[in-house]
């Protein structure tokens, strides 16, 4: 039994894997990724991730809440 996800397509698991290889950033991050794609959706090539680190750091929680995801506690 595979433990990949149904609703993502074997193609882009490296996609989402090497995003995910950049994520781990110690605060809030932005990654973008740029993706070249066939005629049928299916990734062909991708450029390398940026990673751009959010700021003040010390914001977090209050952005967090913007989005639904905060709790109550100090960043």
């Amino acid at each position: 039994m595979s433990n990949e996800p149904l609703d993502l397509k074997k193609g882009w698991m490296s996609v989402a894997r090497r995003a995910q290889s950049v994520a781990k950033t110690g605060g809030l991050a932005i990654i973008t990724i740029t993706v070249l794609v066939d005629e049928s959706g299916e990734p062909k090539f991708w450029l390398e991730p940026t990673c751009k680190k959010v700021e003040p750091r010390k914001f977090s929680s209050e952005i967090m809440k913007m989005f639904g995801k905060g709790d109550n506690s100090a960043a």
